[in-house]
């Protein structure tokens, strides 16, 4: 199933994505969205190793220790002593003892991991806030870098259309010099005015060969056309809250965690601990000499260990330094939101009047068109001269341009504000 799915996501790279839904689907697959997944699922991690805390540890060990006297394998009590000496067995002392054993550690009261468990809650939390930003915000450089191509395109067909009209225009002008009922001078002009147009051209197709880089490195396609977008009709922008602030928002709670973290540490800690070991020993200790043996004892303990910290000087050190980078990122929240909140405000603001523009401009469009088919006529009847009926064609071309201009601010303003409010564009365009 993997395999096939593979397939066809490399057969998809070599085909002219049919809609904008193509692209962002290509972008879940690309390496900079595997990249923040992966860094979302690193603090998640993060996030439960510090859970992991709470735990007990268990621990296996084994030793062989060599003493150049005999050694207790434990504490020997005087009435055990007097037993084994009656009884005539070895005493627990040997000059090369093993042991093998296990200690057992368990918390039962440390605050600052409590505190350190909700900032890490909140790293994670920040992680994925992130790694949705990231993604919308490359879902807004698709849609915003496919309209700016629609723009290209259409001024480029816009000034194509000149093209085509002056070289008729030069036609027409050549014939007339080469007749003798016209200056040598129109036809330079006539020529100047295509130059200044095909270089113009030229500037859009070397403003096109970047976006279809972008948009290769971003989704893994290779365009050869822009793909066409429109709204959804029943879709609309949600502006609930700024989004775009919620890796910050996080952020700020897990620095408060922390500085919690740090007045944490001025609290006792009561930690249980157990360790249970058997111990060997070659050549044991006896009362009789040369009745030595080899001697087995197990030995074990349990305890719980409080301490309390009574002064560390650091310590309210690091509580002020963790208490300044709280604040500062609190400051730095609140300077993303004055600054976002007023983007947001200009954006909404700005959505409206580059629709007035679109509107505008196809009115503009159409009366130029007019203006050009009259001057047309004034130019060939020697009415009006080369400058002046080279306006209207310019007039026409840059009314044509505002169009496709306009809307195309209007899907890159959209996008913006989709990223700010949180808004999957796939939800809004079609």
């Amino acid at each position: 199933m993997k395999r096939s799915i593979g397939s066809l996501l490399c057969f998809s790279v070599l085909l002219q994505a049919a809609t904008i839904h193509d692209l962002f689907q290509a972008l879940r697959h690309q390496p900079q969205t595997r990249l923040d997944e992966m860094q979302s699922r690193y603090a998640k991690l993060a996030s439960r190793k510090v859970r992991d805390a709470f735990y007990p540890t268990a621990t296996l060990f084994a030793t062989y220790e060599h003493y150049n006297a005999p050694t207790n394998l434990r504490p020997l009590s005087p009435t055990e002593s007097l037993a084994l000496g009656k009884s005539n067995e070895p005493l627990p002392f040997a000059t090369t003892i093993e042991r093998i054993g296990a200690d057992v550690q368990m918390p039962l009261f440390v605050k600052e991991l409590f505190s350190l468990s909700e900032a890490a809650k909140a790293r994670m939390q920040s992680a994925r806030a992130k790694k949705r930003l990231n993604f919308l915000q490359n879902e807004a450089t698709i849609l915003g870098d496919n309209a700016q191509w629609l723009y290209l395109v259409a001024s480029r067909q816009a000034i194509d259309a000149r093209i085509h009209s002056i070289q008729k225009s030069l036609e027409d002008a050549r014939i007339a010099v080469q007749s003798g009922k016209a200056p040598g001078i129109r036809v330079d002009k006539l020529e100047a005015a295509l130059l200044r147009l095909q270089n113009g051209a030229n500037d859009l197709d070397i403003a096109v060969n970047g976006i279809k880089s972008r948009l290769t490195a971003l989704t893994g396609i290779r365009l050869q056309n822009p793909v066409a977008l429109h709204r959804r009709a029943s879709a609309s922008l949600k502006e609930e809250k700024l989004f775009a602030l919620d890796p910050l928002r996080h952020t700020l709670k897990a620095k408060r965690k922390e500085l919690d973290a740090q007045k944490d540490r001025l609290y006792p800690k009561l930690i249980a601990k157990a360790t249970w070991s058997e111990n060997y020993g070659q050549n044991a200790v006896a009362y009789q000499p040369g009745s030595a043996d080899d001697v087995h004892r197990g030995y074990g303990s349990y305890a719980f260990n409080l301490s309390i910290p009574l002064f560390e000087k650091s310590r309210y050190t690091a509580i002020e330094q963790a208490r300044i980078a709280w604040q500062k990122e609190r400051y730095a929240l609140q300077k993303e939101e004055q600054e976002l909140t007023a983007r947001a405000e200009a954006l909404q603001k700005n959505l409206s009047l580059h629709r007035r523009a679109a509107e505008l401009a196809k009115k503009e469009s159409a009366a130029q068109r007019k203006l050009l088919r009259y001057a047309k006529v004034a130019y060939r009847t020697g009415r009006i001269s080369e400058e002046e009926y080279l306006r209207y064609e310019e007039a026409l071309m840059e009314a044509q341009s505002k169009i496709a201009r306009a809307e195309a601010l209007q899907w890159q303003t959209l996008a913006q504000l989709a990223v700010i409010y949180g808004n999957d564009l796939a939800e809004l365009v079609e």
